[in-house]
């Protein structure tokens, strides 16, 4: 159905129950209002339906009115029944069974903001640097760490200072920098790595507000340690190129903190 039922400007209520109509089979929706911000729609399943996995780009909530199914939201099974409410963080993998008929009304967020592409000129000198920073890349690192500890000792609760004294932390890091580097212009490669790191933060605890520490630590531990190379324009293309970074992480570790906190919800719970 392609018409919402209401209009964005008007205010509107109605008795969910008497919307519903299940098909023989397969799904029926009704788009309940539709606006340039949001979407609420009445699905109506008929029972055994399947919804294969997919994604979203926009953060999504179900509600279900009758019936019961099951969800599985990123690898994890939750059972869907009358009162369930459930908060699915954008582009999180999902699918759908109505074990019989179902009724829940998805309510979709505003289409997020179209993100700031990186600037041709800095890929260029982002890529430009990856030799050096395979050579240099754990000085840089090991460096920004002392830096980093100095300026900010409370940060230290959060990392395992037995794997900064051995080294293998900013080894670590320098990897992935480098690999940044050399795939600054193709982040799917680096899928993989991202999501690996998103995780290490969500379980230390990473918070949105430390980005603009590591990135104040890691730009002048570039600077200390290449010296003249790290030119005005190095830097600028590396701050751009950072700032760029920090934002995937961020929305990568908001979606987790999400979803951990709606599957752990009482009510999205068998």
């Amino acid at each position: 159905m392609n018409t919402a039922i209401a209009t964005s400007n008007t205010s509107f209520t109605a008795n969910l129950q008497d919307l519903i109509e299940y098909p023989k089979s397969g799904i029926l929706s009704k788009v309940l209002l539709k606006d340039k911000n949001s979407q609420y729609t009445l699905f109506c399943l008929a029972a055994s339906t399947e919804i294969d996995e997919h994604t979203s780009t926009r953060n999504a909530v179900i509600t279900v009115i009758e019936g019961t199914g099951n969800l599985n939201l990123e690898g994890k099974d939750i059972a869907l029944a009358p009162g369930g409410f459930v908060f699915m963080a954008a582009n999180a993998p999902h699918a759908l069974q109505a074990k019989e008929n179902l009724a829940f009304v998805l309510a979709l967020s505003e289409h997020p903001p179209a993100k700031k592409k990186i600037s041709q000129q800095t890929i260029d000198i982002v890529k430009s640097t990856a030799p050096i920073l395979k050579q240099q890349g754990q000085k840089i690192t090991t460096r920004m760490y002392e830096i980093m500890f100095h300026k900010y000792p409370k940060v230290k609760a959060q990392f395992d200072m037995s794997a900064q004294a051995n080294g293998t932390q900013p080894a670590k890091l320098a990897t992935a920098v480098y690999s940044y580097a050399t795939h600054i212009d193709d982040l799917e490669a680096l899928k993989a790595m991202i999501d690996n790191i998103a995780h290490r933060h969500v379980k230390t605890h990473v918070s949105p507000e430390q980005y603009p520490i590591v990135g104040e630590c890691l730009l002048q531990a570039i600077q200390d340690v290449l010296g003249d190379t790290a030119t005005k324009e190095v830097m600028t293309a590396w701050t751009e190129a950072y700032q760029a970074l920090a934002e995937i992480f961020i929305n990568r570790e908001q979606q987790i903190y999400q979803t951990a906190a709606a599957i752990s919800s009482p009510v999205a719970q068998p």
